[in-house]
């Protein structure tokens, strides 16, 4: 069986939330804000996809599926759902920069592995788990 390019993503949108849980559990926080942020990044490509869009190649997927839902299903956007969806996925959008990058926060320097604690990437990856499930639903309604 060939699996499509929508199947390919979310397969390795599922992988990166595993191995975002894994990191997690062995306290490599920073690493697993990184998967998680993948894991939203392929999931909004596989979405962008079935809408008919052309997958974001930025780490912008996030903004990429909005924009192709007030195109051609403006009505999703009303539904509170989708709006979390939207609204958690914009603030994982940029964890993929963060995590690998020093960070200013408040004047010092910081590694990204200061600056991820434990509750800030608990909070990310549930954020994640949210929207993965909320696109693999709405990919089921299309």
């Amino acid at each position: 069986m060939v699996e499509s390019k929508i199947e390919i993503l979310l397969r390795i949108s599922d992988k990166n939330l595993e191995r975002a849980l894994k990191r997690f559990k062995s306290g490599e926080y920073d690493s697993a804000v990184f998967h998680a942020s993948l894991a939203v990044e392929n999931a909004a490509n596989a979405l962008i996809i079935k809408l008919g869009g052309s997958e974001a190649k930025n780490h912008r997927a996030i903004s990429g599926l909005a924009a192709v839902l007030r195109r051609v299903k403006p009505e999703l956007l009303k539904e509170k759902k989708t709006m979390q969806l939207i609204e958690k996925g914009t603030l994982i959008q940029s964890e993929v920069v963060h995590t690998r990058y020093p960070l200013k926060v408040g004047g010092k320097w910081l590694t990204p592995m200061e600056y991820y604690t434990r509750e800030k990437a608990k909070e990310i990856i549930d954020n994640a788990d949210f929207v993965l499930k909320e696109i693999k639903r709405a990919m089921t309604e299309l």
